[in-house]
């Protein structure tokens, strides 16, 4: 393998190569689909907010361009974050990218013209957070109140 290589291996449960081995191997950035490794590669990032940026402008479809706005975005907030070998997307429970996806995909709808409304980027951004936080909120008490299992 060349030096600085970089490997996905996102198969789950079994991950194609083991971060260890890959290391062996001389892989400077390694990912999986697994989330007790870093750099955890899963649809679960991007799928909340392609789905809230979609809806929140009534998009007609979902096109190819808006999933590509929530991919930049996620890397965006990598690089926001302290991008590093271990930490080139965020984790799943950085809840706050969500928003910051959504307004992505929604601005990349409306300026394509699938949108049936536009709001402003401002305005986008509060509703993805108000609707995300209050979801996260109710979800915290029902686990509190043992109608959700802890994960």
């Amino acid at each position: 393998m060349n030096n600085d290589s970089i490997v996905f291996a996102t198969a789950n449960p079994i991950p194609e190569i083991w971060p260890w081995e890959a290391e062996e191997a001389g892989v400077k950035i390694f990912a999986t689909g697994r989330s007790d490794f870093p750099n955890q590669i899963n649809n679960s990032l991007g799928f909340p907010g392609i789905f809230r940026g979609t809806l929140d402008v009534r998009a007609e479809t979902i096109t190819d361009e808006m999933c590509i706005a929530a991919a930049f975005e996620l890397a965006k907030i990598a690089e926001d974050m302290g991008l590093s070998e271990k930490y080139i997307v965020p984790t799943m429970d950085s809840w706050e990218v969500f928003p910051r996806e959504a307004v992505a995909v929604g601005l990349k709808a409306i300026s394509q013209g699938v949108a049936r409304i536009k709001p402003s980027r401002q305005e986008l951004y509060d509703h993805a957070m108000s609707i995300i936080k209050k979801a996260r909120d109710q979800t915290n008490i029902l686990m509190k109140k043992g109608f959700i299992k802890k994960p």
